[in-house]
């Protein structure tokens, strides 16, 4: 009886035993999945357009200026704020003296949304379609890479210049756009936006043109090397500038 009752005391202390070293691999375990980042981005785009190659001419534009506005100001406090950057280099061109111009300016923004890993530093830029008086116009690829920082959730702004080649037009709108994204590093963009003031630009205007999109998309790619990702913007273009 004596043994017996050792054998069930050597085989508690065992499975005991066996129980704590189960515990703490389980610990060891946790521990080295917590040591991972729980919110890696991974893939996240359903676009539907991810990994385009996409061939960027040599005539592609840089933005003219460039602002960031973060989460700490409102949409009305950086459009005030852009308005006045824009003024200030507007008033130092020389105006044009013609009867219609044969360029513009028009402003692009967008908005990044707040949700995890969505401050790509991954290239981006657009194509913007004008139509005009002298027919359908797809301006150079914009780079949306400037100086500062970039979608660090918040507004960017930007501004760039088109022209018809060769001659020049008595009016514009804006008739489509794309966004686009290079690389791996995803970006949610929720607001996509292009505007033609009378006020932006160098010769006398009347009226204006905008395109506003609410994509809330993530653009993203699964390769990193002239991989693209695109969203289309088309539905809620309105106006137009005339000269």
């Amino acid at each position: 009886m004596k043994n017996l009752c050792n054998l069930k005391m050597i085989t508690s202390l065992v499975v005991g035993a066996l129980f704590i070293i189960s515990c703490e691999k389980s610990e060891v375990t946790n521990e080295i999945e917590q040591i991972g980042d729980p919110q890696e981005e991974g893939f996240k785009s359903v676009t539907g357009h991810t990994d385009k190659v996409l061939k960027i001419e040599d005539e592609a534009t840089k933005p003219i200026l460039k602002m960031h506005f973060d989460d700490s100001m409102s949409k009305e406090e950086a459009i005030l704020s852009f308005d006045k950057a824009v003024n200030d280099y507007i008033s130092k061109q020389p105006i044009q003296n013609k009867a219609f111009s044969t360029e513009w300016f028009y402003r692009v923004w967008t908005y990044t949304g707040n949700q995890s890993n969505n401050d790509t530093d991954g290239d981006a830029g657009t194509y913007v379609r004008f139509n005009t008086s002298a027919g359908g116009y797809t301006a150079p690829f914009n780079w949306m890479d400037n100086f500062g920082d970039d979608r660090e959730g918040g507004w960017d702004a930007y501004l760039f210049k088109a022209s018809f080649p060769g001659q020049a037009v008595e009016w514009v709108e804006i008739d489509y756009a794309t966004l686009y994204l290079e690389g791996t590093d995803g970006w949610f963009v929720t607001d996509f936006v292009v505007q033609l003031w009378t006020s932006d630009q160098t010769l006398p205007a009347t009226g204006s043109s905008s395109l506003w999109c609410e994509p809330n998309v993530w653009l993203d790619n699964s390769c990193s090397d002239s991989c693209w990702d695109s969203y289309f913007c088309d539905s809620t273009s309105t106006g137009r500038l005339s000269f």
